[in-house]
């Protein structure tokens, strides 16, 4: 490997933050300790002396080149499943289209996304991951890239972790509308590390010494050429904790779960059925299955896979679906407009349409996906996730009826208890045996008292 590749690796690598899995993190260190001058590499207090080889660095080609010299897609598509392959150590601005040298680049993620998001051939796109994480820089940018481009386009997210997907990787899993995982798949490391190398005591050894010439303060902080002074080490440790917090906030608002319960992981990685209890994944597979099982969610029409309390099912869009004053209306100027652009000798006629039922459904499904959104992401649906989800999930309440509703339960209470203690709250109207309940009832207290019977299998008898 050429001196100047190394250089370039060593600049992207030390005094950096980092998002990448420990044990994947020590080996990669390690690997380039002898080529680097590195005499040890330690982790904390800890000495680590592992061996292990690393691929030759060879720089991909250029995205436009790449792309404008392709006869096919830079993706498989198998079931209207465009499947991207999220490998390796994730990189920024890497150049390539697909994994290369043991990488993946931001870049190529999100323009194979991108690519897909706009082929009428796909249904749904499936990040395909084995990744340790990566970089930093380019990560989040991508992960909100993502989870903008899948509403934009109406296209169904899925990742699919098989093996791994920790740290940078679980960023951009955390932006796909569903997570598979493998009974032995790794998942998490939402964490941050940072690496320092210093030759300070190489040099003094052989008698050098490198006087480093600057103007400002915090010019030079983090240089090789001398251990890192405590008050730099304080600055890159607040530097780091305030990176974490981020990473939280961000994997927590895409999943809809707790950002607390998120730190509270501590950067864990966790393995198949535990990934799914602790919230970070939703569907245990056969990693072989993938492309099955996220066909048939699709089949489903856009079907949600709900995960509360490790329990996992799935719902259909018509279950769930969530009307709006007007939606009849549109529907219907929809339809007529349709049946008028297709009659006899116009010019609609003679050509292929989208109908007014498809765009009607997209619109929806791009409807219930932010209505459940703002419940999962509502301040009251702090410490209050199993209630939210089931909120969200299996009800037709508005936000505004949910985030009610979620501001009466107390924090951790389930879902049974709070909608036990909600409609005890609830004054009741008196309505005889064979009233029709819910053509005599305001819209909120039936809609409570169906959700009540959803939780609880029991139906509330009437005064």
């Amino acid at each position: 490997m050429s001196k100047k590749a190394l250089h370039h690796i060593a600049s992207r690598v030390l005094n950096r933050p980092l998002l990448l899995e420990p044990g994947y993190a020590r080996t990669f260190f390690s690997a380039l300790k002898d080529r680097l001058g590195i005499a040890e590499l330690r982790d904390g207090i800890e000495l680590i002396d592992s061996a292990a080889e690393i691929a030759d660095f060879q720089a991909g080609s250029e995205l436009t080149d790449r792309g404008a010299s392709r006869s096919r897609k830079p993706y498989h598509v198998d079931q209207g499943i465009a499947i991207i392959p999220v490998e390796g150590t994730l990189v920024h601005k890497y150049g390539s289209l697909e994994p290369y040298s043991g990488m993946t680049g931001y870049d190529g993620i999100l323009a194979n996304v991108e690519i897909a998001a706009g082929d009428a051939a796909v249904q749904g796109i499936l990040l395909d991951f084995d990744s340790p994480g990566g970089e930093v820089s380019g990560c989040f940018d991508t992960a909100r890239s993502i989870r903008d481009i899948a509403r934009d386009s109406g296209k169904v997210v899925a990742a699919s972790c098989n093996e791994m997907n920790c740290s940078a990787a679980m960023a951009l899993a955390s932006a796909a509308d569903v997570r598979f995982i493998t009974e032995t798949g790794m998942a998490g490391s939402v964490g941050v590390v940072m690496a320092h190398t210093s030759i300070q005591g190489w040099l003094d050894s052989n008698g050098t010494k490198v006087t480093l010439i600057h103007s400002g303060k915090h010019k030079v902080d983090g240089n090789p050429y001398e251990d890192l002074p405590d008050e730099v080490l304080e600055k890159f440790q607040a530097e780091t904790d305030e990176l974490r917090d981020d990473f939280a906030e961000l994997v927590a608002d895409f999943i809809g779960i707790d950002k607390q319960a998120v730190l509270d992981t501590e950067a864990a990685v966790f393995t198949g059925q535990k990934a799914i209890d602790v919230g970070i994944a939703d569907l245990l597979i056969n990693g072989n299955d993938a492309v099955d099982v996220f066909a048939n969610y699709l089949s489903e029409q856009g079907s949600s896979i709900i995960s509360i309390g490790g329990s996992t099912t799935m719902a259909k869009p018509a279950e769930k679906q969530t009307k709006t004053e007007g939606n009849d209306a549109e529907q219907a100027t929809a339809t007529t407009q349709a049946s008028a652009a297709a009659a006899p000798g116009s010019e609609a006629a003679a050509q292929p349409a989208a109908s007014a039922g498809e765009q009607s459904a997209s619109e929806a499904r791009s409807a219930e996906r932010e209505r459940i959104s703002s419940i999962l992401g509502a301040d009251e649906a702090v410490g209050r996730h199993e209630l939210a989800s089931y909120l969200a999930y299996d009800t037709d309440l508005t936000v505004d009826q949910a985030v009610s509703m979620l501001a009466k339960a107390p924090q951790g209470a389930t879902a049974t208890a709070a909608l036990d203690k909600a409609m005890s709250a609830t004054e009741q109207p008196g309505i005889g045996a064979d009233s029709d309940l819910a053509g005599e009832q305001d819209s909120t207290v039936s809609n409570l008292m169906s959700s009540y019977q959803k939780a609880t299998g029991k139906a509330l008898a009437t005064q």
